[in-house]
């Protein structure tokens, strides 16, 4: 049986919503960053949103996390405006999250967690991401 792919990516209207699961290496957060960025490519232009379901990601090694942060500064230099969160119930996972998102976050960014995807969905309909 295939191994479940670390990443799952999906554009829907103005928000790219990530699902990240299991344990990333080096060349797993390459293969994110550009897939990333070629779904986003079409929306930049404007200001967009992005949900990230952190759920069932496993503790990566630190070069990932530094992908990561590499990948959200690239972000918040490309309009970048509204994160819904859905955070893992283990706290070495929310620490990783927390390094690899440790970017310095811009004034007008609105980051907030969600308890799951209708959430998540809610929160961006009424900020106008999705329609």
């Amino acid at each position: 049986m295939p191994a479940k792919k670390p990443f799952a990516l999906k554009l829907e209207q103005r928000v790219l919503w990530v699902a990240a699961q299991g344990l990333w290496t080096s060349a797993t957060a390459e293969r994110y960053v550009q897939e990333f960025r070629s779904l986003v490519k079409p929306i930049i232009v404007e200001p967009w949103a992005l949900v990230l379901d952190i759920r069932h990601w496993q503790i990566c090694p630190a070069d990932v996390l530094q992908r990561c942060v590499e990948n959200t500064e690239w972000c918040y230099q490309h309009h970048l405006a509204h994160v819904e969160t859905i955070y893992a119930d283990n706290s070495m996972v929310l620490w990783q999250f927390a390094k690899a998102t440790a970017a310095t976050k811009p004034e007008h960014l609105v980051s907030q967690a969600a308890a799951d995807e209708q959430a998540a969905r809610q929160a961006l309909l009424r900020a106008g991401f999705l329609w």
